[in-house]
């Protein structure tokens, strides 16, 4: 059994063809087929199921995937000892994150990080606080990066940090003059806001309640691009932490307007890891910069 076949068993289980996640490799349909045939025939069974709408994995693929997803995630971790052991400073990290501290925070940290240690690798990949965690548990992420996590034991939070929401605007915008903006000045404002499944929004929804105010966004969007390309163009008002949009408000394109206090959105940035797991060099050396960051933030 070869490891790159582990590999490859594990992309196609999450691909809808040999033939899509062939093309993403720019090989031949036959090349991932011949690699998943000598799997199946080392664990002398089918993994997956082949039809003419795709392929989906049987009871046995689904068994390999926890046991596969480990021994690559071990394998990597001992290459990283090995590495730290002769002095290089070198390796991969793969950090899953939430939109808003993408934008926010990482792509800042990773770019420094990566200046004063070139030899360090850095896949970062989009996603939903949940999908964050199920990453970091099965071994798939060695970090996550979420805003407003909801407990859960799947994860060990190493750094938490608060951050205030604002009202983010464009200078042309009637609430633009404003020192302080209540929930009830955006009550008949239009909003653009992230979708129901992002802690920060149901936290704004409670507040909203309680202050007896119905916030009715014309968009939502998890995208943070998209929620400021909206603000640019003076089309809706967003509640984001001012990280999110920091180059737009520094040049003066938007304005960050803090809540009455009575209103304010207080959330946390957290950076989470697998319970238990010895980060690698790589891993150690993004989450103590990530750390610096937050405290600055």
């Amino acid at each position: 059994m070869r490891l790159n076949a582990l590999e490859t068993f594990l992309e196609l289980s999450e691909a809808e063809s040999f033939r899509q996640l062939a093309r993403a490799h720019g090989v031949k349909a036959s090349a991932i087929s011949r690699q998943i045939e000598g799997l199946e025939y080392y664990f002398r069974t089918e993994l997956f199921d082949r039809n003419t709408e795709g392929i989906t994995l049987t009871e046995s693929g689904r068994l390999l995937l926890g046991p596969a997803r480990q021994i690559l995630t071990n394998l990597r971790d001992a290459r990283a000892v090995v590495d730290e052991l002769r002095g290089l400073e070198r390796g991969r990290v793969t950090v899953y994150a939430a939109g808003a501290p993408a934008a926010g925070i990482l792509a800042g940290v990773v770019a420094d990080l990566h200046a004063t240690h070139p030899g360090l690798r850095f896949c970062i990949e989009i996603a939903s606080a949940t999908d964050v965690f199920d990453a970091v548990e099965s071994g798939k992420a060695d970090l996550g990066l979420t805003m407003f996590s909801p407990e859960t034991s799947k994860v060990e939070i190493r750094l938490s940090s608060y951050v205030e929401h604002r009202i983010i605007v464009q200078p042309g915008h009637r609430l633009a003059s404003a020192e302080r903006v209540s929930l009830r000045d955006l009550e008949n404002c239009p909003l653009v806001l992230a979708g129901m499944s992002h802690g920060s929004r149901n936290r704004l929804e409670q507040l909203a309640r309680d202050a007896r105010v119905m916030l009715d966004p014309i968009f939502e969007t998890g995208s943070v691009e998209i929620h400021k390309e909206l603000a640019l163009r003076g089309a809706a008002a967003l509640v984001l932490p001012v990280m999110c949009c920091r180059r737009e408000v520094e040049t003066g394109q938007l304005l960050a307007l803090p809540f009455e206090e009575r209103d304010a959105l207080i959330t946390t940035i957290d950076v989470c890891c697998a319970p238990g797991r010895r980060l690698s060099f790589a891993a150690r050396k993004l989450s103590v910069a990530l750390g610096q960051a937050l405290e600055m933030a």
